[in-house]
């Protein structure tokens, strides 16, 4: 399969793990997508109907797929790609024979692909469902993450971070499963996959839940509501609260952990989505809670509950246990002879299955039963069975601990501390390379998110981002930018306020070797600079007027002759353009071509200021924390409501990077464990605030803005580039303010 149209596909699935009700609503067979788009826009959909938990929906999509794939000979790549969403709904469908015979079918067909990393896939594919001893799969294990360094595509490396983790809390090693589930964490929120980031919270929290860690279990809950809410995809909290409600239970909050199997419960019956795996595993963990509760007779109920969800599934394995637990609360209840049969069913099955443990269980329990009902000799009787089991059991495993010599069990070891070390130093590289993305769940937030998504997937289509200064247009720029297929090209931003009028055709255009320039060299301009990446043209109204009809020339013949050249070159590049101007206003007073405006603003995306969408503000300001943080390696602080309240009582002139520079200022300077109001006093507008009544416009914040301006540039020499660093600004607002307050 040619690499583009496999790298093409990728980038679909990841514009899907973004926003995948947005991507549901792409209509493939408009006309406007070739036979091989709408392949690959049917595809993904079937993947997006799986992550949104349609599972009937996404296996009769993806089986339709299947035959049409299988039937016009496309590569295996494709197949494979569409029986990963196949193997997975039938898997949580619960229906075995499918998944399996799917699971063999994807690994006929890795052996005819060229593809190392989706070979990778099946191979982890396969070792989930198969049958492996402990050792076999620590090797497996151990073999993946070797090979994940070779995984550059994100939608590799998170599909390999997301197995190594659960085969890992498969076998029980937790802390291990943590670190692969935060790696791919990071990785996923510096993509902006939003969809992952939830999937891989709800991976967490249930790891937190197996090591009992409350803090990060509780700051991975309420960030899986958050994005749950930014999603829009209600059916994700039964999970989530599933999950919550585990490491209540293994708190021994039983209590708590009632209330949350409950909340999780409403969820699911108010959902038209069928979950019977999700729903068996609610009703059997929740009537744990209510046994430690002695509310046997509710126990028993869900229970109960759980046994008819099993009646037409061959599970047997699954169907004994409940059974089992269903004979324990029935003792528990005083219904002895029901009880006890159940039991006795159970314990013949396990020991044909020479099941030492669940025997050992058994004997143990009915040991206790028998204590309570004062039949000593019975009890007796169990206690000594239990006893000659558990001798079996550790002659097993004396058995099986001398087949592997003294050097295999070192070498294990050091191969697992290895991996911690590797995916701990990776967690860190990627917390560091983490890149800026527009940040928001207000619905204002979500329009620009979306808008930007749909930005992304046009690769001709230029851009437009209106905003006041400081709402992150080039922030938003970049997030269009890495999110389309050109993002391994270059990012070219270009300051238009900070290039001098006579310079703005040599800057562009670039210019030839010769006698009429005068150099010895050629130098590339900006359109050339940007190849077939992106440009984007920060503060596009301090354009002269003369150079717009030169720039709108060569955007219309996408080509352009540089200076003291004859020959033409070629437009390649997207164009994103930004203003903080009135548009209109521009046109009117001819400070900007129409034509040129018509251009540039194919797509156009509009910013609102920071006090337009104060709901956003706690999560900007937890996201500020968490880097600053990480960068000063401080305890994330704890921030009351009335820091809040107060921060959304200011009117943010700077707007979203006035809000950065203050949460960056407090850690540096008056850094808390606890922040709440007060500790803005230390910052000036807040004081200046406070002290004036709360209006700074009207105490003459002009002159206050010019002052500034002049004190940064006497302590930098007149700088321009470090007095806006000084400033928290961009150098663009810096240099519009210098012309505008006729700073010299």
């Amino acid at each position: 399969m040619e690499k583009e149209r496999l790298e093409a596909v990728l980038h679909q699935f990841l514009l899907m793990y973004r926003d995948p009700v947005v991507y549901m609503a792409i209509a493939e067979n408009n006309g406007g997508f070739d036979a091989d788009e709408v392949i690959c826009i049917r595809m993904v959909k079937a993947k997006a109907l799986l992550c949104m938990y349609k599972l009937e929906s996404a296996a009769e999509a993806a089986g339709e797929l299947y035959a049409q794939l299988k039937q016009d000979k496309h590569p295996p790549e494709l197949q494979i790609l569409n029986l990963f969403t196949l193997i997975r709904a039938h898997q949580d469908l619960g229906n075995p024979h499918s998944m399996k015979s799917y699971s063999e079918e994807a690994n006929i067909l890795a052996s005819t692909c060229e593809n190392d990393m989706l070979k990778l896939l099946v191979e982890c594919s396969l070792t989930t469902f198969s049958a492996n001893t402990l050792l076999d799969e620590e090797e497996r294990i151990d073999r993946i993450a070797d090979q994940l360094e070779n995984a550059e595509h994100p939608f590799y490396r998170l599909s390999v971070l997301n197995w190594l983790a659960f085969a890992n809390r498969k076998n029980r090693k937790y802390d291990l499963a943590l670190s692969f589930y935060s790696a791919a964490y990071e990785l996923s929120r510096q993509h902006g996959l939003s969809l992952s980031s939830l999937e891989i919270c709800l991976g967490i929290l249930a790891s937190c839940a197996n090591l009992k860690n409350l803090e990060m279990g509780e700051e991975f809950y309420a960030l899986g509501n958050r994005l749950i809410a930014q999603l829009r995809l209600p059916v994700f909290e039964a999970i989530l609260n599933f999950n919550y409600a585990m490491l209540k239970y293994s708190l021994q909050d039983y209590k708590a952990a009632v209330h949350f199997f409950q909340k999780c419960l409403q969820v699911l019956n108010s959902s038209e989505l069928k979950l019977p795996h999700q729903l068996f595993d609610v009703y059997t963990h929740l009537s744990r809670a209510l046994n430690h509760l002695d509310m046997g007779e509710q126990a028993l109920h869900y229970q109960l509950l759980a046994e008819k969800l099993l009646t037409d599934v061959g599970d047997t394995e699954r169907k004994v246990l409940l059974g089992a637990n269903i004979g324990w609360s029935l003792l528990e209840l005083g219904r002895w002879d029901e009880g006890l049969k159940r039991l006795k069913e159970a314990e013949r099955f396990y020991r044909k299955q020479d099941n030492l443990e669940m025997q050992i269980n058994l004997s143990r329990g009915l040991a206790r039963h028998y204590r309570k009902r004062q039949d000593w000799v019975r009890a007796c009787a169990m206690l000594r069975r239990a006893d000659e089991l558990s001798s079996r059991q550790i002659n097993v495993l004396q058995r099986f601990r001398s087949q592997m010599s003294e050097n295999t069990l070192k070498h294990i070891l050091q191969d697992s501390k290895a991996v911690q070390a590797k995916y701990e130093s990776l967690l860190n590289e990627v917390s560091k390379r983490q890149a800026e993305r527009f940040i928001g769940n207000s619905k204002a937030a979500k329009r620009v998110i979306d808008s930007a998504v749909l930005a992304s997937m046009h690769r001709d289509a230029s851009v437009l981002i209106q905003g006041e200064s400081g709402t992150g247009k080039e922030v938003l720029a970049r997030m269009i930018h890495y999110g389309s297929p050109q993002k391994n090209l270059p990012f070219v931003s270009v300051n238009c306020a900070a290039i001098s009028p006579s310079l703005f055709e040599t800057e562009f255009f670039g210019f030839g070797a010769g006698q009429l320039t005068g150099i010895t060299e050629d130098r590339p301009g900006y359109f050339e600079q940007a190849g077939e990446g992106t440009l984007f043209l920060d503060e596009i109204a301090e354009i002269p007027v003369e150079f717009q009809a030169k720039l709108l020339w060569a955007l219309d013949t996408k080509s352009f002759t540089p200076v003291g050249k004859d020959n033409r070159i070629p437009i390649h590049c997207k164009i994103i353009a930004s203003t903080n101007h009135d548009v209109l206003e521009l046109i009117k007073t001819n400070r900007f071509r129409l034509d040129l405006m018509h251009r540039l603003n194919t797509l156009e995306i509009t910013i609102p200021p920071l006090h337009e969408r104060l709901e956003d503000i706690p999560l900007l300001v937890e996201t500020f924390a968490r880097n600053y943080a990480r960068e000063t390696t401080r305890r994330l602080p704890q921030i009351r409501d009335s820091f809040y309240d107060r921060l959304s009582s200011y009117k943010f002139p700077g707007n979203v990077r006035e809000l950065k520079n203050i949460i960056e200022r407090i850690f540096i300077l008056y850094y808390q464990p606890v922040w709440n109001s007060e500790i803005l006093d230390n910052v000036d507008a807040f004081r200046r605030n406070k002290h004036l009544g709360g209006s700074l416009i009207e105490h003459n914040i002009k002159d206050l803005d010019k002052e500034r301006i002049i004190e940064a540039l006497r302590k930098t020499g007149g700088k321009q580039k470090t007095a806006a660093k000084l400033l928290n600004m961009s150098e663009s607002t810096l240099c519009r303010k210098i012309k505008r307050y006729h700073i010299k």
